[in-house]
């Protein structure tokens, strides 16, 4: 039986105003800044290790088991549990990190929903936000058009009033997705086009580890009991002992009655690397001036907790979640997130800075490398203006695996090919060949049809216009290949492709013989082999 706590009457609300005019949660264990501590200067390495990190970086913390499954839904799998928030700088990037608990072994039992898939954290989206230049306007997790970024409608999501003006979209799975970093425009609104940068682009990676590293574990105890879905046996109050410092317990203090003692394997810390020119910032503005940081994990719906901690986390937990009345609301309501981020660098005042120098602008993305495929869009029509132009990939024989990310998919790469001009081009190596299909879109609702996606295939809004090989790059002409040519005839005894100059397909054929349409240049593939031809 898992035991619960009645509610300890009204709690005082946070009473403490941070310097730049938010409030912050200071009862139990909640803090931001705590001693003032801004993070420190330090070169942190990705390699999904904590050994880099240690407390004196930590700018917020909060308690553990103070999410919304704790007391509705407590037999559901991926928590999501925010505890510390870290920060580092040198002279060239940003260093976050973020531990996660997972806390459910002190009373599941192996294979019960808080402990399936080993505790871990699935594909659910984190985002990280940056307030940095707080003359602009600051974001609001909305798209242009009201829905919330990464989601489906404008009913549930993230709401940011305290200033923000980078949010950082990833996986809690890394390398699923395409993680990106937005901004906003002049109403606070952003979009899939040109206010959407992917990690890849930009230089930033995150990794993440299996275990815990601060050097204390501060757990709630209070759990919720349920009759029937909807139906709480304890007082709604229940929910306010996570402000109660009197409600929690140390896990790395040795072992707490009534519980099992905790597997911090089940723990997950990430960290990113976000270079500083991502966000128009040096080493000397942000010790002088500081910027605010604070980490928010959702289930894709809607905030479950964060780090800075804000009240929004915790005020539609009993509500019943839409799509199951056994679990929280707090999935799928809208979290106005109002208290103060945490300050990184320096100790932020209400003095607005001086604005950061402008943001460098990214490189080119450069040209991908060579994969099994390659295919092309050339901007015309209704996609004359789509720029960076993405593609979405998956297999439609292969459980719909994707291959270029969630929707809308990755940027391509601009090129030049033949005959064809500037054009864009994305590489993969799909495990198999026979059933992929793409979409291309400029990342904002405008897309093509589902078109089947070819090996070098050139592609135009209204569809497939042509093939396109860099075999047509080769210098010289290669020895012992499977035709003859005898003016404009081509007898083969094994399979080739013939391009013309222009990179176009003009033939093919496994063996016999078929004529050119006419004199010229002429590139001959067979298997991994190609050669140059001049016919007369």
């Amino acid at each position: 039986m898992k035991r619960f706590l009645l509610g300890a009457g009204a709690l005082a609300v946070a009473a403490s105003i941070y310097a730049d005019g938010d409030p912050v949660e200071t009862r139990a264990y909640y803090s931001t800044n705590p001693g003032d501590a801004v993070g420190k200067s330090a070169t942190i390495t990705i390699d999904g290790e904590f050994t880099d990190w240690s407390d004196d970086m930590i700018v917020a913390t909060a308690g553990a088991n103070d999410m919304a499954t704790a007391f509705c839904g407590s037999h559901e799998n991926c928590v999501l549990d925010c505890y510390a928030l870290y920060a580092a700088w040198d002279d060239d990037n940003l260093y976050f990190a973020w531990q996660m608990v997972n806390t459910g072994d002190t009373w599941a039992r192996p294979g019960d929903g808080p402990l399936t898939d080993g505790g871990r954290i699935g594909d659910v989206p984190f985002i990280l936000s940056l307030s940095v230049d707080r003359t602009k306007p600051g974001m609001t997790g909305h798209l242009a058009d009201g829905r919330f970024i990464w989601g489906d409608n404008a009913t549930n999501g993230v709401e940011f009033v305290s200033h923000t003006d980078f949010l950082f979209f990833m996986s809690g799975k890394v390398g699923q997705g395409a993680p990106a970093m937005f901004t906003g425009n002049d109403q606070g609104a952003t979009d899939y086009g040109a206010n959407c940068k992917l990690f890849s682009n930009l230089g930033i990676s995150y990794a993440m580890k299996e275990g815990f590293a601060p050097s204390h574990l501060w757990r709630q105890r209070t759990t919720a009991d349920w009759a029937n879905p909807g139906e709480l046996i304890s007082d709604p109050s229940v929910v306010n002992n996570i402000y109660d410092i009197d409600c929690y317990d140390n896990l790395m203090a040795g072992p707490v009655e009534g519980l099992k003692p905790h597997d911090t394997s089940f723990d997950s810390f990430y960290e990113i690397k976000i270079p500083m020119s991502a966000v128009g910032i040096t080493r000397e503005w942000l010790e002088e001036n500081g910027i605010g940081v604070r980490l928010v994990a959702t289930r894709g719906e809607s905030g479950i907790d964060c780090v800075p901690f804000d009240p929004t986390m915790a005020d539609n937990i009993l509500g019943p979640y839409g799509k199951d009345n056994s679990t929280s609301h707090e999935k799928d309501d809208i979290d106005r997130i109002t208290y103060a981020l945490a300050s990184v660098g320096h100790i932020r005042s209400n003095e607005i800075p001086t604005p950061p120098t402008p943001p460098t602008p990214p490189t080119e993305p450069v040209e991908p490398s060579e994969g099994d495929w390659t295919i092309y869009f050339v901007n015309d029509g209704a996609a004359a203006s789509w720029s960076p132009v993405y593609t979405y990939l998956w297999d439609k024989a292969n459980g719909n695996k994707t291959y270029a990310g969630a929707w809308p998919g990755t940027a391509m790469s601009k090129t030049t090919i033949e005959s064809y001009g500037e054009a864009w081009c994305y590489s993969f190596a799909p495990e198999a060949s026979s059933s992929m299909m793409v979409i291309f879109n400029n990342g904002n609702g405008s897309q093509t049809a589902d078109l089947v996606c070819e090996a070098g295939g050139v592609y135009k809004f209204t569809g497939k216009v042509g093939e396109f090989s860099s075999v047509e790059k080769i210098a010289a002409s290669a020895t012992a290949m499977p035709y003859l040519i005898d003016g404009l005839t081509v007898t083969v005894s094994a399979p080739v492709t013939v391009y013309n100059a222009q990179g176009q397909v003009v033939a093919s054929a496994a063996a016999g013989s078929f004529e050119l349409p006419a004199p010229g240049l002429y590139i001959i593939s067979s298997g991994n082999a190609a050669a140059k031809h001049f016919v007369r």
